[in-house]
């Protein structure tokens, strides 16, 4: 399967969707939001479609929800949306498609902002219902984001205990997510606070090409490091690491207005910890 034939696949998708809206009657609309509505997306972006259901008929619909994602195509998986009250359903269908499909009652969906919409099917006032201009929560990200890298600097001494219990895979698992999730997240919000949301598996298309030249340089360096259980080469990557997320931390932290919520003592105490106590 080619590139072409993903690409196929999701249209498929999209225009079954489109069909179904439209023959529907308790279906008032149906939109995209996400990397297809913005103009961002690649061939392998997921689909991001919302249902708008005449209330009377909303509850109804969403009991039937693994029938109507088969009438979309051949489903491989699907899953309920795990966010309490979100009716929403992921799928994944033949040819590798990728479906999060919302349902929400027609009556509520001028109801929150959105940042941006593309329109597929409407039935009436669906376009000037839906609120643009959402703009991401700076003061909330700004909180998770302190709390996220006081986290990051106490995990950050994992490794004494995981490499001395020979614990090579988990030791792999935490460094890859320091590097791209943590690092990555940390120097996006300084594109984009709203690419705090972003999903993780897609965060490193956001950033510039320098970022991602960084991202992968330290990735490659622990995967050598860790095929070869070669401590000291580990520690020196590590180390690398953070100082990624000290830079990276501090420079998300002017960027969101916060203040960098460790000191630079703790910040030096931990790396004079970490060359002390490595394994050898």
């Amino acid at each position: 399967m080619d590139v072409e034939d993903i690409e196929r696949e999701r249209s498929n998708a999209l225009d079954a969707l489109i069909l179904i809206a439209q023959q529907t009657p308790s279906i008032r609309g149906l939109w995209l939001q996400g990397s297809l509505a913005c103009g961002e997306s690649d061939p392998f972006s997921d689909i991001d479609a919302y249902l708008a259901i005449d209330d009377d008929a909303f509850e109804a619909m969403f009991s039937e929800r693994e029938s109507f994602l088969r009438r979309v195509g051949p489903i491989l998986a699907w899953a309920n949306a795990t966010t309490p009250g979100l009716k929403c359903v992921h799928a994944l269908l033949t040819g590798g498609v990728r479906l999060d499909l919302f349902f929400e009652p027609a009556s509520r969906v001028s109801e929150q902002e959105r940042p941006t919409a593309k329109v597929l099917v409407d039935k009436g006032d669906l376009a000037t219902a839906l609120r643009l201009g959402w703009r991401a929560p700076m003061d909330a990200i700004g909180r998770v984001v302190s709390v996220i890298i006081r986290m990051t600097r106490q995990g950050g001494t994992w490794p004494l205990r995981v490499i001395r219990r020979g614990q090579w895979s988990t030791f792999a698992m935490m460094e890859l997510d320091l590097i791209n999730a943590q690092v990555a997240q940390l120097m996006a919000v300084q594109i984009d606070p709203a690419l705090f949301y972003q999903n993780t598996f897609s965060l490193s298309r956001r950033l510039r090409p320098d970022q991602r030249a960084e991202l992968d340089a330290l990735t490659d360096s622990i995967l050598e490091g860790v095929a070869r259980r070669d401590r000291a080469a580990l520690l020196q990557t590590h180390l690398q690491v953070l100082d990624a997320l000290v830079r990276e931390g501090r420079a998300a932290c002017q960027s969101l207005g916060i203040v960098y919520p460790v000191t630079d003592e703790g910040d030096v105490g931990l790396r004079e910890l970490l060359e002390a106590a490595w394994p050898k």
